[in-house]
């Protein structure tokens, strides 16, 4: 690549292409969301990136009782952290208003919080490890010195980070012209760019599903639409990773029957012709996926309606279901919590159990079965990442510790 002059040493230059402004923990939505969320917030719980436990942030101890019924926790702040809980809580447009909104939820003292749950959940603590457990009034790691919906400036004693809003396309070209660090790979292009830009393309299966939510439908024409999922192209053409292909909603080996894919087919047409409404999010990385599919459903003799979200009398919805935490609980709370798909008592066993892997077996079995939600593929995340950045690494929910980067000063493109 030609010579262009970089950024100065200790600053690092992010592009993001899809957050809110201003940045609020309660209703962060997209990684880009909880990106900026995570640099100016801290957080009641953190995840250990070595060994994926719940650690001290701005609690520091926590004990389960009433069969983990009842938790509480040694918390820096404790009214806070509350305040924030359950404003999330009540706060129906918050993506993660499932995880406190049928708790109650009281900080008795200044450093000490007390959630009680309606079941038994083992593992609740990882729910204040999430953007939704960080209190506004708390500073994080780093402080805003500017902000504004097109950009983003954050510092600590080691670091600047400049965030800035691009298209997809363009943070491809701003990466190109040296003018960011990091920028997000257009979805569907992870190959093509590798080519060009060579080995600062990286790639990581993020703890996050592509599939379709059908709700108003007879079982059988549920069952077809589950079995002649396309999951092998979508993942080729998508995630760009035939291993991304995902039969299940928790990471096993389940494979699909091609008996079953071809018993499908012959299937369709001793069923009713149905027009299937399916809802579609705006942006476009997604309807673009959700284009595959339905160019492979129409193929093989469904009839699918894309329709634009938000919308009314939908059959189904596109989804693209992110787990809040990184354990192999998340994604099946996510759906049975958040969007009413799945056994809420299958669900519920799993989440009190210790050992989840038989709970999590069944509560998948029993998804299938139903075909209620037709998971496609993981979601693989590829971002461009200069050589001039030391410590950068990506965790399986797609976060990034800016705390551990530094940058280095270039006098080459990155």
């Amino acid at each position: 690549m030609s010579a262009s002059a970089a950024g100065p040493p200790n600053v690092v230059r992010v592009a993001l292409t899809d957050f809110r402004w201003p940045v609020d923990p309660a209703l962060a939505r997209t990684r880009d969301d909880t990106t900026l969320v995570r640099t100016l917030y801290s957080t009641a719980l953190r995840v250990d990136p070595a060994t994926g436990d719940p650690v001290a942030g701005l609690c520091r101890g926590w004990a389960g009782a009433d069969g983990f019924r009842s938790w509480t926790f040694t918390c820096r702040k404790a009214p806070a952290i509350a305040a924030a809980l359950r404003r999330v809580a009540h706060l129906r447009a918050a993506p993660l208003r499932w995880l406190f909104a049928d708790a109650r939820i009281s900080a008795p003292s200044a450093n000490r919080l007390v959630v009680r749950l309606p079941f038994a959940w083992r593992r609740f603590p990882y729910a204040l490890t999430t953007v939704a457990a960080a209190p506004r009034s708390v500073p994080g790691p780093f402080r805003l010195v500017s902000g504004s919906a097109d950009q983003f400036v954050v510092r600590n004693a080691n670091l600047t980070v400049l965030f800035r809003r691009y298209t997809p396309r363009g943070a491809e070209r701003a990466f190109e012209r040296g003018e960011v660090d990091e920028a997000p790979v257009p979805a569907g292009q992870t190959a093509a760019t590798r080519a060009r830009f060579g080995d600062v393309v990286r790639s990581r299966t993020l703890l996050a599903l592509d599939g379709v939510a059908l709700r108003r439908l007879m079982l059988s024409l549920r069952r077809v639409y589950w079995d002649t999922a396309n999951r092998g192209d979508y993942a080729d053409l998508v995630a760009e990773s035939r291993g991304a292909a995902a039969p299940s909603v928790i990471a096993t080996t389940r494979k699909v029957s091609p008996r079953a894919y071809r018993r499908a087919v012959d299937a369709i047409a001793t069923l009713p012709r149905v027009r299937v409404r399916i809802g579609v999010p705006a942006e476009a990385g997604l309807r673009a996926a959700a284009r595959l599919l339905y160019g492979d459903w129409r193929d093989v003799g469904l009839g699918p309606l894309l329709v634009t979200e938000p919308a009314r009398a939908l059959d189904g919805s596109f989804e693209r279901v992110l787990a809040p935490y990184p354990q192999a609980e998340a994604l099946p709370s996510e759906l049975v919590l958040r969007h009413r798909l799945g056994s809420r008592g299958l669900l519920l066993r799993a989440l009190a159990a210790n050992d989840q892997t038989a709970a999590l077996a069944r509560f998948d079995e029993d998804l299938r079965g139903s075909a209620r939600f037709v998971p496609v593929a993981w979601v693989v995340d590829a971002r461009l990442v200069s050589p001039r950045l030391r410590g950068w690494s990506e965790d399986a929910l797609g976060d990034v510790d800016y705390e551990s980067v530094r940058s280095l000063a270039s006098s080459r493109r990155p």
